[in-house]
């Protein structure tokens, strides 16, 4: 089990006992509090992308930030064209994103078995949130009238069979790997107990909690400490203040941007709620990041 891990159930005993002790948590609340600690540290572990690739001259930093915001525009012309292409999209992507995350040190050969492993694992992840709080997903979605009409265009059983689907096949990839022994027995036997645990925090947890404490704790930090090894690495004397500072500018412009920006939706200047202006600012941002992760873990294996 790594440290991720066992902070994650450590957490999750906290907030088991602090909903016994409350008995409820507001959803109010839940989105303060979930909110909070994704601009804590979920911001953060995206704020470094333009560092994470080798780009010493001025032509490598211009194609670097030339893919990055077309990929951003070319995402929110998706949106613009079609609220459920834009969430189509943003599923699949979150999904391989995550899986690629978890599972890129498995360092499996057959690229297309690889790719297939990733969007597979990270969709069952995301379909296991929703299925267990399938219930709060409709009160969430019907309390603002846009993500009512775009959740009224979902067949939300379909969340219920791919939720089946992708615990299955990951389930007989992993077995799949054992067999042929692609990957240590070891390693997949914790990936299968990690995903259990995500599926008993779904369970037990509303969507808010469950889905902040996996972000925060095992998908977030994990990548964090991954990013300070990459720069310790390269230089002895980097430290975690370093670190701190080297993330400051882009978290805190994205933090200041976020804020603008559902102060904008909650004054009516712009014509979409706050839960889908942060869904799509989520959306656009996870792609071009998705691709800079990816790079940087081929070099870390």
């Amino acid at each position: 089990m790594t440290i991720f891990l066992y902070i994650f159930i450590v957490f999750a005993f906290i907030i088991s006992n602090l909903f016994q002790l409350f008995s409820s948590i507001s959803i109010e609340n839940q989105i303060i509090i979930s909110t909070f600690f994704i601009m804590l540290v979920g911001i953060p572990h995206g704020s470094l992308d333009h560092l994470l690739l080798p780009s010493k001259d001025f032509k490598s930093k211009l194609r670097f930030y030339t893919f990055y915001l077309g990929l951003i525009i070319a995402n929110l012309l998706v949106w613009t064209f079609s609220h459920i292409s834009g969430l189509i999209l943003f599923f699949i992507i979150s999904s391989y994103h995550f899986g690629e995350s978890q599972l890129f040190k498995f360092n499996i050969k057959n690229k297309i078995i690889t790719h297939f492993i990733y969007l597979c694992w990270g969709a069952s992840v995301i379909f296991s949130f929703l299925f267990y709080n399938i219930d709060e997903l409709e009160l969430l979605s019907n309390s603002y009238e846009d993500t009512r009409n775009l959740i009224s265009n979902i067949n939300l059983n379909l969340f219920s069979y791919l939720f089946l689907l992708s615990n299955v096949i990951t389930l007989i990839m992993f077995t799949f790997f054992i067999y042929n022994k692609k990957v240590k027995a070891n390693k997949v036997i914790s990936e299968i107990f990690f995903l259990f645990v995500i599926h008993l925090s779904s369970f037990l947890f509303p969507l808010l909690i469950c889905f902040t404490l996996f972000f925060i704790i095992l998908h977030s930090l994990p990548s964090l400490v991954n990013q300070y090894n990459h720069f310790k690495k390269h230089n002895i004397e980097f430290t975690l203040k370093d670190f701190i500072y080297l993330m400051a500018p882009y978290s805190l412009v994205s933090i200041l941007f976020l804020i603008l920006i559902s102060f904008c939706s909650y004054a009516n200047v712009i014509n979409y709620s706050v839960p889908l202006i942060s869904i799509i600012l989520i959306s656009v941002i996870t792609l071009p990041h998705s691709f800079i992760i990816s790079k940087f873990n081929e070099s870390l294996t």
